[in-house]
């Protein structure tokens, strides 16, 4: 702006100050810069702290500890942790890392949210991977809808659940292919599925109306198998209740039976436990 505009500005709006010194408006321009350091000094976050935020948010949440322990419990005793050891001078700098109930809230969600996008960049890089579905009902009786997956990663095999999403309505087979799809919408690839698991429900294994052949309709090189986890405990449970026989060596797998085990004595039945 030109000088005299700056001037005109001056007369009609501040005449109050338009006779006063020009040391006048140096010293409110000093106090002004003095004010702003100040505010910037206490607001913003150095990486350090903002650091030592996110990690120990992400250790409240590994222990399941409420969000307003860090500014109720932690900052506090860290602080006289080091006024201890250390002195003041460092205790006043612990102070600065901000862990209030609203911001471990906030900080979670990001780790929670970063962990996902690594879940999927390593999906869309993996070539191969196989899924797992499981559909329980929470305490209010909704249904809900678990995806596991498990896929390789360096050289290495890992699992991960992606997602658990109520089923609102209907729980037949393509409610769940819905829900699953729109999943896969997110950059993931049918053609990379090489395989899933489910339990024999028909809402998953149905010929016609079930999950697979929803999939299969288009992705005719996936393998589905069933797992009996559940029935299979059961029967352990019934067994082991008539000290019947098992390979101590083996674990969680199929049974086989033999047509005619009920012929047999229960002391010499014996169930082997597959893989």
């Amino acid at each position: 702006m030109k000088p005299s505009k700056l001037q005109r500005h001056l007369n009609t709006k501040y005449a109050m100050l338009s006779k006063k010194p020009i040391e006048y408006f140096e010293r409110l321009l000093q106090t002004s810069n003095k004010e702003k350091n100040n505010l910037e000094k206490y607001v913003t976050l150095t990486d350090k702290y903002l650091l030592a935020s996110y990690e120990v948010s992400y250790l409240i949440t590994k222990t399941k500890k409420p969000y307003t322990i860090g500014e109720q419990l932690l900052i506090p005793a860290a602080i006289r942790m080091s006024e201890i050891v250390h002195g003041k001078q460092y205790a006043a700098e612990i102070s600065k890392i901000p862990l209030s109930n609203g911001t471990v809230s906030k900080r979670i969600s990001d780790i929670s949210n970063d962990r996902f996008q690594q879940l999927l960049m390593r999906l869309k890089d993996s070539s191969k991977f196989a899924i797992q579905l499981e559909e329980s009902s929470d305490i209010s009786k909704m249904a809900q809808l678990l995806l596991f997956v498990r896929y390789i990663y360096e050289g290495s095999i890992h699992e991960y659940i992606l997602f658990c999403r109520p089923l609102e309505g209907h729980t037949r087979g393509k409610d769940i292919y819905k829900k699953v799809n729109e999943f896969f919408e997110k950059g993931l690839n049918w053609k990379n599925c090489v395989g899933g698991c489910m339990d024999g429900a028909a809402a998953m294994t149905g010929q016609d109306l079930g999950f697979t052949p929803f999939v299969k309709a288009g992705n005719d090189h996936i393998t589905f198998t069933h797992y009996f986890q559940f029935k299979h405990l059961n029967i352990v449970k019934s067994v082991e209740h008539k000290n019947l026989k098992f390979d101590s060596d083996l674990k969680l797998g199929f049974i086989a039976f033999s047509d005619d085990c009920s012929k047999l004595e229960d002391g010499q039945r014996s169930y082997k436990l597959l893989y």
